[in-house]
């Protein structure tokens, strides 16, 4: 079984994943509708599930100025229970998550008036600084960008079996705090970087978002979330900790082994901000419709300017080519999106948006990633062919 919690970006990869076995469109002579690419998509995927071994996908379309105008699932969410995957079966969204802690942040230092490139120490009770660089301040703007110069180095074991044991604050406070337990100061901070003006994406450094979160509103990060940006959306079914849902409803994490897809065990961490959400795919189109300007949501979880705050590039080019707020680069077939991938173990998640950011795409797959697997290859031909859909939209 797989123990450790991996990401592309981490990897030093930039997110570069080949699409292989995509759907053929091009050469036809004729302009494809919408309804003839999906016909020729969906009769496609049983074939492509089994050539990669996964268990199951769940993926949808998301437009900006209308409801979702695609949304299906295929293959399994429980094998041994003969339960099928639907649109509506939460999945863990593994680091996916990111972009709604980044939407909590950004929205509520908007309704608060508060500046997010202000010392992280302003906002939380406890110090947070790089020791190699004690005087230069670590921002919530950072945070968010991975350019805080906290480091994922010292990440090793805290995946557990079922909900975290340790609290959020606990674990932070143990891991960047000089004398807390997981601390190391050349591993929990870059030591060679200074805040600002390096990237090094970091689970850790957004975590720390989360946390900003929870002191600044007085609530916990996951009541927060559910009234802050679930509430307003209808949504009741998305959840940070495994213990919120009812038995059965989840879908079951494989891997691929020993010529057999077997399950593998409901995981998490302590650091859930940066990737224990788990929600299904018409959950997360709606959110997506709303993170990308979709006029949804009493009130709006986003603004107009927040919207476009989180889209335009936030890092220097001379430091990542593309860093929004939360939003990252993923580079699928040779091509460069916003947007932001997920591994974990037994899932491989994917959400991008076309060129003119008025439709986003969605891949959730209840399989675990390995190391450049054929589900890999799976997650970016489907991905592929999404987008290639959603631009038949207009």
């Amino acid at each position: 079984m797989i123990s450790t919690r991996r990401s592309v970006l981490k990897a030093g990869l930039a997110g570069l994943i080949v699409a292989q076995g995509s759907v053929a469109f091009a050469g036809t002579g004729q302009k494809q509708t919408f309804d003839q690419w999906l016909r020729e998509f969906e009769a496609s995927i049983p074939a492509r599930l089994a050539a990669a071994h996964v268990a199951g996908v769940e993926v949808a379309i998301v437009s900006k100025n209308a409801p979702t105008p695609y949304a299906a699932a295929f293959g399994y969410a429980d094998i041994a229970a003969n339960r099928l995957l639907t649109p509506d079966t939460p999945m863990h969204l593994a680091s996916v998550s990111k972009l709604f802690t980044a939407s909590a942040l950004v929205q509520l230092f908007e309704r608060c008036g508060l500046d997010r490139h202000a010392d992280v120490n302003d906002f939380i009770d406890f110090p947070v600084r790089n020791p190699h660089y004690p005087n230069v301040p670590i921002t919530p703007h950072q945070l968010v960008t991975h350019t805080s110069s906290i480091s994922d180095d010292n990440y090793v074991g805290f995946d557990t079996v079922g909900d975290p044991t340790e609290s959020l604050s606990d674990f932070l406070r143990g891991y960047l705090v000089p004398g807390g337990k997981h601390y190391a100061p050349n591993k929990s901070y870059l030591p060679k970087h200074k805040p600002a003006t390096y990237f090094s994406y970091s689970d850790v450094g957004m975590a720390l978002a989360g946390y900003v979160v929870e002191c600044v509103s007085g609530q916990d990060f996951t009541g927060y979330a559910q009234a802050n940006l679930f509430g307003p959306l209808g949504i009741t079914d998305a959840h940070w900790y495994l213990r919120q849902f009812a038995p059965g409803v989840l879908a079951v994490p494989y891997e691929y082994k020993n010529g057999a897809l077997a399950a593998l065990p409901q995981m998490s961490y302590p650091d859930v901000p940066s990737g224990a959400l788990r929600c299904s795919v018409t959950d997360l189109a709606t959110s997506l419709r709303a993170m990308i300007g979709g006029a949804i949501g009493t009130p709006p979880i986003l603004s107009a300017a927040a919207v476009a705050d989180m889209l335009r590039p936030q890092v220097s080019p001379k430091i990542v080519p593309y860093q929004g707020l939360g939003w990252v680069q993923e580079v699928v077939s040779g091509h460069p999106y916003v947007g932001h991938s997920g591994s974990d173990i037994g899932f491989a998640t994917m959400v991008v948006l076309t060129e003119d950011q008025n439709h986003a795409v969605a891949v959730l797959i209840n399989t675990d990633e390995g190391d450049w697997s054929a589900v890999s290859d799976f997650r970016a031909s489907v991905t592929t062919d999404l987008v290639h859909g959603a631009q038949l939209l207009g």
